[in-house]
């Protein structure tokens, strides 16, 4: 009978110990969470663009999907006294933000959470940020949409798809894209204006890009031309036979107030 090596107890308990171990891992492995992207540092230089883009500045609220170490609310704050709120899966990561807002001198500025940054309440951000993949993107293409008009995103690498951003730039070979959340105008307005004819106007509306029709109080259908919408800003033209009339604006919910050509003029959404 060949010799063991190893006495029976020791042998018994490094297996025992072995098998703590590997039940251990399977237990760390088991709880921690499924990130939906994996964890990849923005370069400094995106970074400063990104919030250079957005023209983030004191008065701003940020809040980063997918914040990782932080570092973007972090230059935000340091260099602009923006307020903010980052939100990672990954708890490991949140606390290394907080720490790392802590060193910087801005952690009464930022707020670092473990979330689901699709259970995340946006409506208080003035800027989004974010670095997610492009399936990410487009689900919460929809809740960004909701957000105020006005509202700037800026992303890191990925678009979304034929929402097209108003800003487009390349930083040390990434990609770095900038929407503005537009106003919802889409439907039937009643326009008033005292210095011109009343009108009711019919908006049409994919994202950003608008188009419209007026109709008179003769049922006059006359296309409106140069129509655009930016946040809550809003401008258009008629071509009219007592001749070239333009309106700008903003919009607020269901009413629209403004100047142009005519005069003051507002609207009323029917």
């Amino acid at each position: 009978m060949p010799h063991s090596f190893f006495p029976s107890s020791l042998l018994r308990n490094t297996l025992c110990l072995a098998a703590l171990l590997f039940a251990s891992s399977a237990t760390l492995a088991q709880n921690r969470p499924a990130l939906d992207v994996p964890y990849i540092k923005t370069p400094s230089a995106v970074t400063e663009r990104m919030l250079g883009l957005a023209q983030i500045g004191p008065d701003d609220y940020l809040i980063d999907l997918g914040s990782g170490d932080g570092r973007i609310p972090i230059a935000a704050a340091a260099q602009y006294g923006t307020r903010g709120l980052g939100v990672d899966l990954d708890p490991e990561r949140t606390e290394e933000a907080t720490a790392a807002a802590q060193a910087a001198g801005v952690a009464d500025k930022l707020v670092f959470r473990t979330e689901n940054l699709f259970d995340t309440d946006l409506s208080r951000a003035s800027v989004i940020s974010m670095y997610l993949f492009p399936e990410i993107n487009l689900r919460l293409r929809p809740h960004l949409l909701q957000l105020k008009p006005g509202t700037r995103i800026i992303s890191h690498a990925f678009h979304m798809d034929e929402w097209t951003p108003e800003r487009h730039e390349v930083v040390e070979g990434r990609d770095v894209f900038l929407w503005t959340i537009p106003a919802q105008v889409e439907g039937l307005w009643r326009v008033e204006a005292p210095g011109h004819r009343n009108f009711v106007m019919r908006v049409w509306q994919q994202f950003d890009r608008i188009q419209g029709t007026a109709i008179t109080a003769d049922e006059h259908s006359i296309p409106i031309t140069d129509m655009s919408i930016s946040g809550p800003d809003i401008r258009f033209t008629l071509n009219t036979v007592d001749g070239r009339y333009t309106f700008s604006g903003k919009v607020d919910d269901k009413l629209m107030n403004g100047n142009g050509d005519a005069g003051a003029w507002s609207a009323q959404r029917m």
